[in-house]
């Protein structure tokens, strides 16, 4: 749904409650909405026709700020995407990527960008009619903003909008015909606030600049010096000597001077062109103007302080700054207009910006890229060298949690040759037996580690897309001084582990349930798993809530620390959204990586321990270590440590996996 749908129904009218919505319209008014502007269309004071003609058509620096952007995201390919097991992926023949394409039958997907830029650059807000025919969506038009406003409704917030189509025709629109964007005015939450708005008075005071400095190069139609002379002369003689002056004193310059009888002095009558030099003027306005809207100032200079190196910068910093979030806003709006009619929702459809072919946001990504390795090779030769792991990384500047064992530094390798000899952890718990000789791990385990594998690579993409889309809107919101906290929502967390822990132990105890059932020698054991049983359920709610609440505070511990950096360092909120973004990209990768792997082995661990439970027979559980070159320590030397099925193993786990990153399992059999 769009903001205005959004609204609605956190104001408690959604679509399927208009009826009792109509009945509550004169009793309970909306909280933006007062009684005099009920069922009226909103007035603006912002005409867009006045700022094209007085700031696009007239000042050089609205032009090029503008024709910057709308240039760079004219640029920029539409995608409707779809969820798959195997990711995102693109989906050509939607009805939908055609529209994108191209929008009506006279403007192509550029054409339409270009407007929807224009529009909300110099007015703060843009629309789309909807043209519907058979309940869906064929045309995508952009309507001018003065054409068309919203109509305020204390019971629905917007109830239509009145577009004047001409001066006698007025049309009423309902709110699905319209796609509405804006930039939120705080005095006016219906109607958006332009930022040349903003910006009117540098206009003024540029436009003003470049009039004086024409009139300079006119002289200001006033001689710059009146020459006095000595005593009254006659008037050949007067001819005589103002010809003579005026050859001494301007040569063949346009600018002459005025002769004068009377006593001996020269007075200045008007100003000279460096007392009315305004480019120093202009060039501040230029600035101010760009700031306004977005744009490096060194995108709208030529010689020599646009060089390539900074002009390269200053487009990588517009793009991450201004295009990419406006680019967001575009997307969200068509996706909450669009999406109702064919059914879509967010969770499985997705509509965005392809960058693949956009050189600066690439060299962005390549310079991440490169860093991330420099960082991670460091903190290798850090952990080789005896430094504790949690040590390394924060010297090289890797945002990771604390590593379990992390503080202690790494063993040196044994010597060539030399027996490894390793202490096994003491026994805690009651009737603890080890397994002496460690060989390969049984079959049965290796399946698991391949259907463990198999799972985290399903749930890898989910996990880093929410961590990109929480990064990216946190990001957007700083960047537009609104708070960031709210957009890492706990509840987008929530309902993806539910439902990634849910599929895991009911596919994973199933397999469980049926191999315990073949080795069972005592009766009682029988039936199948039941995913729905108050053990498991107890355990995903204890579990999904704790690890909701240990991802979002992480994130937000992580994000503060990259916002205090930036603040330290003197960076603009835009360079500071900026680092957001650059974390948020870096955590889409090792993080979600490192959070699908310990989730979805969490999930298996409680899976084997439910399906041993709900078998019905005495069990025992053994500790499997895999045994390669990542398995930690102390949990190799727990292999073959078996305990009762109600009982801790001798570091205080229930089950394996246990831990970040761990891969080691855990095997039941029944007693004797």
């Amino acid at each position: 749904m769009n903001w205005i749908q959004r609204l609605s129904t956190a104001l408690g009218f959604a679509p399927e409650e208009e009826k009792r919505a109509a009945a509550v319209r004169n009793s309970q008014p909306a909280a933006f909405v007062s009684t005099s502007q009920d069922g009226r269309p909103v007035m603006s004071t912002w005409n867009a026709d006045r700022a094209v003609d007085e700031g696009l058509k007239v000042n050089p620096w609205v032009y090029s700020s503008v024709a910057v952007i709308t240039t760079a995201l004219a640029s920029v390919p539409i995608l409707i995407e779809r969820r798959t097991p195997n990711g995102w992926e693109a989906d050509e023949d939607h009805e939908i990527q055609a529209l994108l394409n191209r929008p009506n039958a006279f403007m192509g997907r550029q054409d339409a960008l270009e407007r929807w830029g224009q529009h909300m650059l110099l007015a703060g807000n843009a629309l789309f009619w909807l043209n519907v025919v058979n309940g869906k969506p064929v045309e995508l038009w952009p309507i001018h903003p003065d054409t068309i406003k919203p109509i305020a409704s204390r019971a629905e917030f917007i109830s239509g909008y009145e577009w004047k189509q001409d001066a006698s025709t007025k049309r009423i629109l309902q709110v699905s015909e319209v796609a509405h964007w804006q930039f939120p005015d705080p005095s006016q939450p219906l109607w958006g606030l332009s930022p040349l708005k903003a910006a009117a008075g540098a206009v003024d005071m540029d436009q003003a600049a470049a009039q004086w400095n024409r009139a300079v190069l006119a002289n200001d139609g006033k001689p710059p010096l009146g020459i006095f002379l000595n005593e009254s002369l006659t008037l050949d003689q007067m001819k005589q000597a103002a010809g003579f002056i005026r050859e001494q004193i301007n040569g063949g310059s346009i600018r002459q001077a005025l002769v004068m009888g009377g006593a001996s002095k020269v007075q200045p009558l008007s100003l000279n062109a460096s007392d009315l030099d305004f480019l120093n003027g202009r060039e501040f306005s230029k600035k101010e103007i760009a700031a306004v809207f977005g744009v490096p100032p060194i995108l709208l200079s030529f010689g020599n302080d646009a060089t390539f190196a900074n002009s390269g910068a200053a487009e990588r910093r517009l793009w991450l700054s201004r295009v990419v979030p406006l680019l967001d806003d575009y997307c969200q709006g068509l996706m909450g207009s669009l999406f109702p009619f064919w059914g879509l929702t967010q969770r499985d459809w997705r509509i965005r910006p392809d960058f693949s072919e956009i050189e600066a946001m690439q060299q962005n990504r390549k310079e991440t890229a490169e860093v991330g390795k420099l960082k991670a090779e460091a903190f290798k030769a850090l952990v080789d060298a005896g430094v504790p792991a949690n040590m390394a990384a924060e010297a090289v500047g890797l945002p990771l949690a604390d590593i379990p064992g992390g503080d202690q530094p790494r063993q040196a390798l044994a010597p060539p040759g030399a027996a490894a000899v390793k202490a096994l952890p003491p026994m805690q718990s009651k009737g603890v037996r080890q397994r002496k000789d460690r060989g390969d791990p049984p079959e049965s385990v290796t399946e698991r580690l391949a259907r463990l594998d198999k799972w985290i690579a399903e749930a890898r993409p989910r996990i880093s897309e929410l961590l990109l889309e929480q990064g990216s809107a946190a990001a957007s919101a700083y960047a537009s001084g609104q708070p960031w906290e709210p957009e890492l929502s706990l509840d987008d967390w929530q309902a993806l582990l539910e439902a990634l822990h849910v599929a895991v132990i009911e596919s994973e105890g199933g397999i469980g349930y049926a191999e315990l059932l073949k080795v069972i020698t005592s009766p009682g054991g029988g039936g199948t798993f039941d995913v729905l049983a108050d053990g498991v359920t107890e355990w995903i709610d204890a579990h999904v809530g704790d690890m909701v609440k240990g991802i979002t505070d992480t994130s937000k511990t992580n994000l503060r620390a990259e916002i205090k950096a930036g603040v330290e360092a003197g960076e603009s909120e835009a360079e500071i959204a900026k680092r957001i973004r650059v974390l948020s990209d870096e955590w889409s990768d090792w993080r979600a990586d490192r959070i699908a792997r310990t989730e979805v082995g969490s999930a298996f661990g409680a899976a084997h321990d439910q399906a041993a439970r709900q078998i019905g027979v005495p069990m025992t559980k053994t500790w499997v270590a895999t045994g390669d070159s990542r398995t930690r320590d102390e949990h190799a030397g727990m292999d073959g440590e078996t305990v009762e099925l109600d009982d801790s193993f001798s570091n205080g786990a229930s089950t394996a996996p246990h831990g970040v990153n761990c891969r080691c399992v855990t095997t039941y059999a029944p007693v004797g």
